[in-house]
């Protein structure tokens, strides 16, 4: 009797030992790759619907290559990095324990100055809100600045275009290639200019380049999409007209930082309403210095 028992313990025992550790993968193995009790490892493989696994002598057929793992560590450290230090002062730099050490010029050349506090290191939230607009006012600008007056940029790259075919019929031209929707430099159009042939009479190739294009004939495409260019600027201008300090805006309202918490870090809060994102004619106070 106490044979047959140690023998089902034993048993017992083999099978978890042998069970798939499904809840922990070892470090740097593939998704579905788990190391075995016994060495070596083995891994799921899900074909439709048909799982099959597939057992490996050694760990090295299970692993994520080095320049996989290398790449991911690299991209987790810049976030990291950029989220710890990314709000820093200029010529400011973290100390292994915490705070930074600035080299700052004091009117008797330049010194380091230490500071503890994470908060010391950072820049004031209204020089952040004003290196913000600046690079976002910059990214639209190289964005879109040399877009044609008529094109307009879609949301999943390129852009669409009001335009004019043979006939004269006003249609609406999509393009996802953006150089398509620039204006051509005067080499682009040197180059897709067709030269005359030898043969044309040289005094009617004198009176078409006087010829210049009656200003009195209108063309309500380009009307159209002018007014439509100007209101968009307008649109983004006026996102950011009037914001107080330390408010970004969102889609519907903004987020604005109204403090910080003792570790230095930004308290925020979310406002639906316009009212409450920009500074009224003649406000002053927090976040409206200005009248």
């Amino acid at each position: 009797m106490w044979r047959s028992a140690l023998i089902l313990c034993l048993l017992a025992v083999t099978a978890h030992c042998a069970a798939p550790r499904s809840g922990a993968v070892g470090a740097g193995f593939r998704p579905n790759c788990f190391p075995k009790p016994s060495g070596g490892c083995k891994c799921n493989i899900k074909d439709g619907s048909v799982d099959t696994v597939i057992e490996f002598a050694t760990d090295d057929d299970c692993r994520k290559p080095i320049e996989m793992v290398t790449a991911q560590n690299k991209k987790n450290l810049g976030k990291e990095i950029q989220q710890k230090f990314g709000a820093f002062k200029d010529n400011c730099f973290p100390k292994p324990s915490g705070g930074c050490k600035c080299n700052v010029d004091l009117g008797h050349g330049e010194q380091v100055v230490e500071y503890s506090s994470d908060a010391e290191c950072k820049k004031s939230v209204e020089s952040q809100t004003a290196g913000n607009k600046k690079n976002l006012n910059q990214q639209i600008k190289e964005k879109f600045g040399d877009f044609k007056e008529n094109c307009f940029p879609k949301p999943s790259g390129g852009c669409k275009c009001n335009e004019k075919d043979s006939r004269g019929n006003e249609v609406v031209t999509t393009y996802n290639n953006p150089s398509e929707c620039r204006i051509r430099s005067k080499r682009d159009v040197a180059v897709g200019t067709q030269r005359q042939p030898a043969n044309v009479n040289q005094s009617q190739q004198k009176y078409r380049q006087r010829d210049a294009p009656s200003q009195n004939v209108r063309d309500p495409v380009r009307e159209r999409a002018q007014a439509n260019y100007a209101a968009v600027l307008d649109e983004l201008h006026n996102k950011f007209k009037g914001l107080k300090e330390g408010c970004f805006p969102r889609p519907k309202g903004c987020l604005c930082v109204i403090g910080k918490t003792a570790e230095g870090r930004d308290i925020t809060e979310r406002r639906m309403k316009d009212a409450d994102c920009k500074c009224k004619e003649g406000e002053r106070g927090p976040g409206c210095p200005a009248a």
